[in-house]
């Protein structure tokens, strides 16, 4: 989404530009819900998730219900090479 809507934060942008360097079409710009309903793919990012895939919106399942989707796959795994820190596995390590 454009700034108007969500912090423009570090992870963010980031996100952006690894995405930018790995030949990944970005447009920043706000989606209407239908759009959103009907995506292959979906993530967030934030200060302490960095890149998270997301399952489901609104109830309903985001592509085939897995994630990360390939391309979120791609850019965590260009995120946790930049950083030099396994954010994934760090969080995996603490699940009971």
């Amino acid at each position: 989404p454009s700034e108007r809507y969500v912090l423009p934060g570090i992870s963010r942008q980031m996100t952006l530009d690894l995405a930018r360097q790995l030949g990944i079409a970005v447009i920043e710009g706000d989606i209407d819900l239908f759009d959103a309903a009907n995506a292959d793919e979906m993530f967030l990012t934030s200060t302490s998730l960095c890149i998270a895939g997301v399952r489901s919106f609104n109830g309903a399942k985001v592509g085939d219900g897995r994630a990360p989707g390939p391309v979120t796959k791609r850019l965590i795994d260009a995120y946790i090479a930049e950083v030099g820190c396994d954010f994934v596995r760090q969080y995996l390590d603490r699940l009971p």
